[in-house]
């Protein structure tokens, strides 16, 4: 009887080593994400578009793309990515906290956080550890300007930024003047009172006049806000051309609702990023029968038969959520791709090597209208991947820059 008892305790020793040696074996990522709290469905959306990334990764996908052709990573002999998630709980307070509780157990590089001030929050603990960190959505310049906070020798980030977006909503104003008859002149701007808001502003102002804009309003709101018509009201009373926005998708409905019960018609309302990317944005402004809503998009499901690889993962996404993959859930979804891929490139978990690569090499990215990602000195992915979308009746139409990824002319 000792002896069978003996020989089941060494079968379970032995099995239960091959268990913990197999997943000691996973190259152990993390990735912070507001999963409850005021940002949970948006959280549950990345957090599906970053687990399709370790799926190709981590397994074989017949698509022309070599990363997802392999089983792993071919760099470190087909070891798989093990994902860990934490729950900032859509505050910045919570970001530290489930940072370090993932970097405590042993993450060699961690990903989010959807707002600026939760991936300012992360990118803080990943520093003290030293693991690198690749930001996938958050798109507040100060991020990667290299002076605002002391991480950026661990921090990348793929969106691109609000400097980057105001530029191109310019340009694409100067545009709409020059080719579409329009005569726009006034711009005023709404945006949140946060880190992602606040620089938003300030590039808005930096850019207005360098343009030939005018800015007639700047209306600065709080996240506490129920109801929008108040900052609405000023926003209009301003008589603006354009409105600038940059809103979150529950603030951004309160606008949009406030704007179209006081009877207002901007030429455009130009988006940051935030709520206009959101899915659920679309049935809002078809809802409203407004078609003036535009902004910066990483993607769109209307390019799915121009970009194979873009589609196929759009697929993946679509079968877990019954949506088509948004931008900042493409952003994220790319986010742990770099991860994988500078480690693969690598052949090394050590962070050194991992961010020597990430500051060195080229990324691959079919999944985007450039193709690739690229990392300048301060971390900013110098490939533009974002582009200008107009919400056409309910969807997101590829309206600038002019080149053979658009689908439509501007709706005026």
């Amino acid at each position: 009887m000792k002896k069978i008892v003996a020989i089941v305790l060494s079968l379970i020793l032995v099995f239960g080593c091959v268990g913990i040696a197999s997943a000691e074996d996973d190259v152990k990522l993390g990735a912070v994400l507001p999963l409850t709290g005021a940002y949970a469905t948006t959280g549950a959306n990345l957090q599906a578009a970053m687990e399709v990334a370790v799926d190709i990764v981590n397994n074989h996908h017949d698509i022309d793309w070599a990363l997802a052709q392999n089983e792993g990573l071919a760099g470190l002999g087909g070891k798989k990515i093990d994902l860990l998630f934490g729950d900032c709980q859509s505050t910045a307070d919570f970001a530290t906290t489930e940072a370090a509780a993932l970097l405590e157990q042993g993450v060699v590089g961690i990903a989010g956080a959807y707002a600026s001030g939760y991936s300012a929050a992360v990118a803080g603990q990943a520093l003290e550890y030293g693991v690198p960190m690749v930001c996938g959505s958050s798109s507040s310049a100060s991020l990667t300007d290299g002076k605002s906070y002391d991480f950026g020798p661990i921090f990348q980030r793929v969106a691109a930024n609000d400097e980057m977006e105001t530029i191109e909503f310019y340009q694409y104003l100067q545009y709409l003047n020059a080719n579409c008859g329009q005569s726009i002149k006034t711009v005023a701007i709404a945006y949140i009172n946060n880190s992602y808001g606040i620089h938003a502003n300030e590039m808005f102002e930096k850019y207005a006049g360098e343009y030939g804009f005018e800015i007639v309003a700047q209306v600065a709101y709080e996240s506490s806000i129920t109801a929008a018509d108040t900052e609405a009201a000023k926003i209009i009373d301003a008589k603006p051309d354009v409105v600038f926005q940059a809103s979150y998708i529950a603030d951004l409905t309160m606008f949009a609702n406030a704007y179209v019960s006081y009877g207002f018609k901007p030429v455009v309302v130009m988006c940051y990023c935030g709520g206009f990317q959101d899915a659920s944005f679309g049935s809002v402004a078809t809802s409203l029968g407004v078609n003036y809503y535009n902004g910066g998009q990483a993607c769109s499901a209307v390019l799915s038969e121009k970009l194979p690889v873009f589609n196929y993962v759009n697929e993946l996404y679509k079968a877990k959520t019954g949506l088509n993959i948004d931008g900042p859930a493409l952003e994220e979804f790319a986010s742990i791709i770099v991860l994988a891929e500078a480690i693969d490139k690598a052949g090394s978990v050590e962070p050194d090597a991992i961010l020597k690569v990430l500051r060195s090499e080229k990324f691959e990215a079919p999944f985007l209208t450039i193709g690739y990602i690229e990392f300048d000195e301060f971390g900013q992915n110098i490939a533009m991947c974002s582009f200008i979308t107009q919400l056409i009746d309910g969807k997101y139409e590829v309206v600038f820059p002019i080149d053979e990824y658009v689908t439509h002319e501007p709706a005026l």
